[in-house]
């Protein structure tokens, strides 16, 4: 409801069960994020984060996706599989923006990433995003998830 597309929002978390084609997926996901976790410094006491939740997305031309962050978990990544040119780039949000209050404007506030077909985009799951309007033709999918410690 008041989505332009469909989103199965973590509803059918056990893709790579039922699909081949997701559980090859996970494998490159949980190998790319222990990539992450250890550059970014994360001490995980010998753990590994675990897959939490993956969903599929389709946004239609018009659609978009205000900005939110995703709680109880570490590491939170999209999957780009069809992207039409214009359908709207992935916006990460400075987070000390609340906290600038009456600090002038600079540049950087905000980052704009380009996806393509084909690209990961991984970030720290307390990273405020949005996804900005789709005002190409065609629907853009991808598929998005969660890792938890």
């Amino acid at each position: 409801h008041g989505y332009r597309g469909y989103t199965s929002y973590a509803s059918l978390d056990d893709l790579p069960i039922r699909d081949p084609s997701f559980a090859d997926l996970k494998r490159h996901l949980d190998r790319h994020v222990a990539l992450f976790a250890k550059e970014a410094g994360m001490d995980l006491g010998g753990r590994r984060l675990k897959l939490d939740s993956l969903w599929v997305n389709v946004m239609k031309p018009g659609g978009t996706h205000s900005g939110h962050l995703h709680p109880h978990s570490v590491v939170s990544g999209t999957f780009y599989v069809a992207v039409p040119p214009g359908s709207g780039a992935l916006k990460l949000e400075d987070p000390r923006l609340p906290m600038l209050m009456a600090a002038p404007p600079r540049e950087g506030t905000f980052v704009y990433a380009e996806p393509q077909a084909g690209t990961l985009f991984l970030w720290e799951s307390w990273l405020r995003h949005e996804v900005m309007p789709h005002t190409g033709k065609g629907e853009r999918v991808s598929v998005s998830f969660n890792y938890r410690w």
